[in-house]
């Protein structure tokens, strides 16, 4: 199964985007993900016509998504003082804002919801890639521009 490497960043970026006119895809050859904006709609989109099996268009979640994954989240904390404080902040507007500032004052909780949040995020495009054969691997903040991250393409240096 080959890897492919993408910036996590990125990736969560594309798959959480609700800007109109926007579009996202990721280059299974590079593990890039290319933005698609009116300026450049026709250049990638040909692109991606042309080599058909070398992208994949990555559909951001819908807000009710979002919204479920949020609920979701709050039925795995343990502690009722903080499940209270969260089902409470979901119950008005600004949801994800109220939602983030509850878990801003809890620093572990915070830390489990981004690994909660990425893990439900690529599950689908996970999915998508294992029947291609393809193994999503992701790359942190702290691994980007790193010598430690691996290319597929490089050989070790023989001596």
């Amino acid at each position: 199964m080959r890897k492919v490497y993408v910036l996590e960043r990125d990736l969560l970026f594309a798959l959480t985007n609700q800007m109109k006119e926007t579009a996202h895809y990721l280059d299974l050859k590079t593990g890039d993900v290319i933005p698609v904006f009116s300026f450049n709609r026709d250049e990638i989109l040909a692109r991606v016509r042309a080599n058909p099996e070398q992208y994949v268009r990555l559909v951001p979640q819908t807000r009710a998504q979002g919204i479920e994954m949020i609920n979701r989240f709050i039925e795995t904390v343990s502690r009722a003082d903080l499940k209270a404080k969260l089902k409470a902040a979901v119950k008005e507007g600004r949801i994800f804002s109220r939602f983030r500032s509850v878990l801003e004052t809890e620093p572990e909780e915070l830390r489990r919801w981004q690994q909660f949040r990425v893990m439900v995020l690529t599950e689908s495009l996970k999915q998508k890639l294992q029947k291609m054969n393809l193994e999503l691997v992701l790359i942190g903040d702290d691994a980007a521009g790193t010598t430690c991250v691996p290319i597929p393409e490089d050989e070790p240096d023989e001596e």
